[in-house]
């Protein structure tokens, strides 16, 4: 797993703010039946805030060098405080997303890539393969499968001078794309969140 998992905002803003901020998470995967920007004005509008987990390794067209410079380099958190016709306005940092690439990054399937070099890195010391069997998840996807064809590659590359193909291995994460919002526990809006079914599936 990679770690903090999709509803851990819920705990520090129930910390910070000494109980009094409550929050309840929705999942967005698989792809669900709703326009996102009208879902996410309707709660602005009462005041709620919206907290977006985002997998940035989602592959989006038309994104500009100068965003991948500092764009995330897989899941991160955004506060959201506003909606546009044609995007989602975030912050951490201050910027706006176009819908199009907020959509694809919230639909995200709960993976994260790990680069070839990271994996070659963790192989010096002894790898245990019948470990990472015995997870479900990472079974299902053979990671361990994964990690082998990477060791295969780089033992053409030094012996017979063969192109590596292979730039990364997918691994199960623990985070889920979706939207958490937050808002004071003894309001009207708490009770609305609490009570709000989830969001259809897109069949």
């Amino acid at each position: 797993s990679s770690g903090i998992n999709a509803e851990w905002p819920l705990r520090p803003g129930e910390t910070l703010s000494n109980g009094r901020i409550g929050g309840r998470f929705f999942e967005f995967y698989p792809q669900r039946r709703v326009d996102i920007r009208y879902w996410l004005a309707g709660w602005i509008k009462r005041g709620v805030v919206p907290l977006a987990t985002l997998n940035y390794q989602k592959s989006v067209r038309s994104v500009t060098e100068e965003e991948k410079s500092y764009l995330p380099k897989d899941w991160h958190h955004h506060m959201i405080y506003a909606v546009s016709y044609d995007g989602v306005h975030l912050s951490n940092p201050i910027s706006k997303m176009k819908a199009e690439h907020f959509k694809q990054r919230i639909e995200s399937e709960s993976v994260i890539m790990i680069s070839r070099d990271e994996v070659l890195g963790r192989l010096k010391g002894d790898m245990d393969y019948e470990q990472l069997k015995s997870y479900p998840e990472w079974r299902q996807m053979n990671v361990a499968g994964q990690i082998e064809v990477i060791e295969r590659e780089e033992e053409r590359f030094h012996s017979l001078n063969i192109p590596c193909g292979m730039k990364h291995i997918a691994i199960p994460s623990s985070m889920i794309g979706g939207i958490t919002l937050f808002s004071h526990k003894d309001s009207e809006n708490h009770k609305a969140i609490m009570s709000s079914e989830e969001v259809f599936l897109k069949i």
